[in-house]
C-alpha cells in the first residue's frame, strides 16, 4: 500500500470530492482524502491524502498557499468570481498603473475579509451559500488572514472599459483570493472581481511536483508519492536510538515535555516528529491541559509507512 501525498493538478470543472473519488478508482484504495478544497472552476495543485499519509490532512490544511490571480477591475459579481451575476460597474479610466501598483504593495500582511456569501460557512447551521440561492441576508463572519507575500507579476491592460492583470499571493488557510481581489478594488476605490485563480503550491509542494491524473493513471504511482517525512521536514525530528524511549513513542505514551523539548533545537516548536531508523513513528505536541507533557498528535503504523 502507498503512503504519503500525492499532488494533483486539479484541472477546471472538478470538484475536489470528483479528484477524490476517481483517485480512489486509479489507485485500488480506500484510504484517500483531500487537504481542503479547491471551487471546479480553480485548477492547480491539491495535495491527495493516501494511507498513512491521511493522517496529516488536518496538520496539512494549517500550512501556507500560494495563487496565481487575475483581478479584473470594473465590475463585481454576486460570487466575487468570474461564475457569478453582475452586481455593479465602476468606470476605470482614473485608475493608472502606479494606483494599483501603490494599492498592492500596501497591502496589509494581516487584514480582515469578510467571507463571500457564496461559500460554505455555516452561519446559524446553515451553509452561506444556501441562503445565497434562496435571496436571503444574513450576517456574514469576518475573520482576520494573513498575506504572506503579494505582487504583480503580469502587465496591467486595458479593455472593454475593464482593468486586467495578475497578482502572486501566499496567503495562510481561510484566506479568499476572491475576496482578496475585491479588496483590491476596493482600494482603489471600484468594484473589482477575481476572473481566473491557479494554486501553484499547497504545503510547501509545486505545481512543478503535480501529476494529472491521466498521467498517474499511466505511470509507476510510487513516483508521484511525496513522502511522509519530507510533508514534515519543517518540524523538528528526532530519530530515536533508546529501546526504552523508542518503547514509549511507539506506543503512543504521554511524555514529560522536557525529555522531548532536551533533544531538539527549538523549544518552542509546536510539533515534533519522531522517526527510528528513517521511518516515521509519530507527531507529539503540547498536550493542551498539561502544560509540563507533550503527547501523540498522530501515530504512523512503521510497518506499513515506507513501503
Amino acid at each position: 500500500m502507498l503512503h504519503g501525498v500525492i499532488p494533483i493538478d486539479k484541472p477546471r470543472g472538478m470538484t475536489s470530492h470528483d479528484v477524490v473519488f476517481k483517485m480512489r478508482k486509479i489507485l485500488g484504495m480506500k484510504k484517500v482524502g483531500h487537504t481542503g478544497t479547491l471551487d471546479p472552476e480553480v485548477t492547480g495543485v491539491l495535495p491527495i491524502c493516501i494511507g498513512e499519509g491521511t493522517k496529516l490532512t488536518e496538520y496539512m490544511q494549517t500550512k501556507e498557499k500560494s495563487y496565481l490571480a487575475r483581478v479584473t477591475l470594473g465590475l463585481s459579481t454576486d460570487t466575487e468570481d468570474q461564475t457569478g451575476t453582475v452586481t455593479a460597474t465602476s468606470d476605470v479610466s482614473e485608475v493608472t498603473d502606479e494606483d494599483i501598483d501603490s494599492v498592492i504593495t500596501t497591502f496589509p500582511s494581516d487584514y480582515e475579509q469578510q467571507v463571500p456569501m457564496y461559500s460554505s460557512v455555516k452561519v446559524n447551521g446553515r451553509k452561506l451559500y444556501e441562503y445565497a440561492r434562496e435571496g436571503e441576508t444574513v450576517e456574514r463572519p469576518r475573520r482576520t488572514v494573513k498575506i504572506y507575500s503579494l505582487k504583480r507579476v503580469s502587465e496591467i491592460t486595458r479593455r472593454d472599459g475593464l482593468i486586467h492583470f495578475d497578482v502572486e499571493a501566499g496567503c495562510s488557510k481561510g484566506t479568499y483570493m476572491r475576496t482578496l481581489a475585491v479588496d483590491i478594488g476596493r482600494g482603489l476605490s471600484v468594484h473589482a472581481h477575481m476572473s481566473k485563480l491557479v494554486r501553484t503550491s499547497s504545503c510547501g509542494i509545486g505545481l512543478d511536483r503535480a501529476v494529472t491524473m491521466e498521467e498517474l493513471q499511466d505511470m509507476d504511482h510510487r513516483q508521484a508519492v511525496v513522502p511522509l517525512l519530507e510533508i514534515l521536514k519543517d518540524e523538528p525530528s528526532v530519530d530515536i536510538m533508546d529501546a526504552e524511549f523508542l518503547f514509549r513513542i511507539r506506543n503512543g505514551q504521554k511524555m514529560p515535555k522536557s525529555d522531548i523539548m532536551d533533544s531538539v533545537e527549538d523549544d518552542e516548536a509546536e510539533y515534533v516528529v519522531f522517526t527510528h531508523a528513517g521511518r516515521p513513528l509519530g507527531v507529539y505536541y503540547p498536550h493542551p491541559d498539561k502544560p509540563g507533557e507533550m503527547k501523540p498528535y498522530q501515530m504512523f503504523n512503521i510497518q506499513e509507512a515506507m513501503k
